[in-house]
């Protein structure tokens, strides 16, 4: 015949057992009470191109110069206003380079967005300036958590790397050392509030894939080792441009906000490359009514950008990031 437990000791028990549930669904990866990061929908149909760990780019990769632009007044027009047509009802910004011309494009470029995960970017690129402010190499915890952030999107690891890398302090000044003119943190230390523009994203991506910047070339190689073995089922966004065979870097950042009331903010920004091409993409937007709208959105607006780039009308030298 079963036991029981007396009635103070059954409460205790049940509460404890609630506590333990609650407990558990907030450290799955990608579960917050914020409005940092939110678990996709299990039904969300991943990626078409899920890239394995491949080698990095070399560090000596540069930008071409002089080679100009391949989209004229006339095209950029053109690429405006279908890209304007594809975001209508959203707020969406986007910033992609072909770093074998050094044609850029931008829409809503320099307009703040909410950063979501994308932020742990920017948090493991100003880990390894600090580290080499400190004049040392990231440790052994350090890069077992920088694995878990930027591979399979860990929220629970940030907290303690965005406190290495010297919080708000630390986040402006390495912000400067970047180049970054419209990222701002968030002044309560929350990493996700950051808001981030795309062609500062932009920027933070040629400090990782060129030669430029700041970063040691040992931070860059780490950095974009993880980008490039992502988790398959982050490996969306940027990578529906790849063909088989490319290399695709990547971090993206999804996540429903109550202050939005709950509309989904949904980002990606990295990089392509193949025998003909190399790409540095950024793509911010938010006000999707779900994951998979906005997924799929973003994934559109690259295809769209890359494409018209790829197949230029005539070619010209007026191309700026603006």
């Amino acid at each position: 015949m079963p036991r029981h437990l007396p009635t103070d000791r059954r409460v205790w028990s049940i509460v404890t057992t609630t506590l333990v549930v609650v407990f558990m669904s907030l450290a799955l990866p990608g579960a917050l009470a914020t409005d940092r990061l939110a678990t996709p929908p299990p039904d969300r149909p991943f990626a078409r191109f899920s890239p394995p760990p491949v080698p990095t780019v070399p560090a000596t990769a540069t930008v071409a110069t002089g080679g100009g632009s391949a989209l004229t007044t006339g095209s950029r027009q053109t690429l405006d206003a279908r890209v304007a047509a594809l975001g209508e009802g959203v707020d969406v910004g986007i910033a992609v380079q072909d770093l074998r011309t050094g044609t850029t494009y931008s829409h809503n470029g320099q307009q703040g967005f909410p950063a979501a995960s994308v932020a742990k970017l920017t948090v493991l690129t100003m880990l390894h300036l600090r580290a080499e402010e400190e004049a040392r190499d990231l440790t052994a915890a350090e890069r077992a958590r920088a694995e878990r952030m930027i591979r399979f999107s860990d929220n629970d690891v940030v907290d303690d790397l965005y406190a290495r890398m010297g919080f708000t302090d630390g986040f402006r000044r390495h912000a400067d050392a970047l180049g970054f003119i419209g990222t701002e943190p968030d002044p309560g230390g929350s990493w996700g509030a950051t808001s981030t523009t795309p062609v500062d994203q932009l920027r933070l991506l040629r400090a990782l894939y060129t030669d430029e910047g700041p970063v040691p070339d040992d931070g860059r190689a780490h950095i974009r080792e993880l980008m490039e073995s992502v988790a398959p089922e982050q490996a969306w966004g940027v990578s529906a441009v790849a063909s088989a065979g490319d290399t695709v870097g990547l971090k993206n950042g999804w996540t429903p906000r109550e202050a939005n009331g709950g509309l989904w903010t949904i980002n990606s920004v990295g990089h392509v490359s193949g025998q003909d091409h190399a790409y540095l993409i950024a793509v911010m937007s938010d006000g999707h009514p779900d994951h998979a709208a906005g997924v799929a959105l973003v994934e559109e607006l690259v295809t769209e950008v890359v494409t018209a780039i790829e197949s230029p009308d005539v070619q010209d030298d007026t191309t700026h990031v603006r």
